[in-house]
């Protein structure tokens, strides 16, 4: 639906809409390394960095660190 200022995409990274709802909306200064899949009618913060593979269908906080499978806060 949307993407902030100053965002880092990485190669392979899926920003896409899940079948309903929305798109997401990517707050500003987000870092989203390769491999990466964001989905659904999800928000992710400002100042948020996902790690590479990792797969976020949840609401990400401003400021957090995620990764893994499903994405969780690692900081």
């Amino acid at each position: 639906e949307s993407i902030g200022e100053n965002c880092w995409i990485n190669q392979q990274v899926t920003i896409g809409f899940n079948g309903y709802g929305r798109a997401p909306i990517i707050g500003d200064n987000v870092m989203i390394t390769c491999g990466a899949k964001v989905l659904g009618s999800i928000t992710v913060g400002n100042n948020v960095v996902i790690g590479a593979n990792a797969v976020v269908i949840r609401n990400v906080e401003s400021g957090a660190v995620m990764g893994g499978v499903p994405a969780h806060k690692l900081k």
